[in-house]
């Protein structure tokens, strides 16, 4: 499993372009009305003739990160940086075609070495079967319902493993969305349906408001 990235931090001054360099430091009011000092960095990049920026936000003390994806009829975000847009905040694009422009920007930085790791938080439960990794993240939505990811990769392939990404959108157990990946919606729902019934089980996961999320830590 890979982890989120951000984009590496540089010194204005140098002979490149560090994509990294910190913009601002401004004062946004979050969807709950609680101001946070943050940081954005940003990169612009070109697919097809289209302009494209990438933001990576930081708040003060790193407590929140995302990275948002810009273009010019839409605006999507990756909540936990971990290379996989969870939604479209704006417009009318599909997350399955802005995921493959994300994926072009974040290939661009990462061949002029300029991003950087960043360890998990969002909450996640994992598990292996017939060679398969599988995992539910549950992201919480600052003005919304939470809803989940669910992930599937090859567990023996250790370079570039097969990913397929789908999206439950109101965390009710039913898989709404391809996000990512060939495997057919219907398959992954089987899967998805049995490891929701083992992590209930083993008390991973909980059901609360007609919703099954995983469970704090």
């Amino acid at each position: 499993m890979g982890y989120p990235i951000f984009f590496a931090g540089c010194h204005a001054g140098r002979s490149r372009l560090c994509v990294g360099i910190i913009l601002s430091s401004l004062l946004l009011c979050a969807c709950a009305r609680e101001e946070l000092r943050v940081k954005a960095s940003q990169y612009r990049f070109k697919l097809d003739g289209e302009n494209y920026r990438l933001r990576s936000i930081t708040s003060e003390g790193e407590s929140k990160f995302y990275n948002e994806l810009i273009g010019a009829e839409f605006m999507a975000v990756d909540f936990d940086q971990d290379r996989i847009l969870d939604c479209i905040l704006l417009g009318e694009a599909s997350l399955e075609e802005a995921q493959a422009i994300y994926e072009y920007g974040l290939n661009e930085l990462s061949k002029e070495n300029k991003l950087q790791l960043r360890m998990p938080t969002a909450k996640r439960y994992q598990h292996e079967s017939n060679d398969l990794r599988l995992e539910i993240i549950s992201f919480q939505r600052t003005n919304g319902q939470p809803f989940n990811e669910f992930k599937i990769t090859g567990a023996r392939q250790m370079v570039t493993p097969l990913l397929n990404v789908f999206v439950d959108r109101n965390a009710d157990g039913t898989l709404d969305e391809v996000l990512k990946g060939a495997m057919a919606l219907e398959k992954a729902q089987a899967q998805y349906a049995e490891m929701i019934e083992a992590g209930l089980q083993r008390q991973a996961l909980i059901r609360t408001n007609g919703m099954i999320l995983v469970k704090e830590p």
